[in-house]
């Protein structure tokens, strides 16, 4: 059975070091990241599934992969860890 990027990223995410606020974050705005990952994965390999990317790396390289996609996408979509507004609207999702 294939696992997802999203699926792994849940799995993985301590390992990557995203708790807390900011995997909430990730998860109210996951589809920007998810199509992140699949633009990168048809990068890595346009004969493959997004999925058979995903399968084929290792934990430390899908760590890597995936610490790339979520910087890329906090960048484009201004999520500053340090930015307590950021932090107020997460955790009023959560609550």
């Amino acid at each position: 059975m294939s696992e997802t990027w999203r699926q792994r990223l849940s799995r993985r995410r301590v390992e990557i070091g995203i708790e807390g606020v900011e995997y909430d974050y990730i998860q109210k705005y996951i589809e920007f990241y998810c199509s992140e990952a699949d633009r990168r994965c048809k990068e890595i390999d346009m004969n493959k599934t997004v999925d058979e990317v995903i399968n084929s790396m290792k934990d430390k390289k899908f760590d890597n992969f995936t610490k790339g996609v979520i910087d890329s996408i906090h960048k484009k979509r201004g999520y500053d860890p340090y930015d307590d507004d950021s932090k107020k609207e997460t955790a009023t999702l959560v609550s």
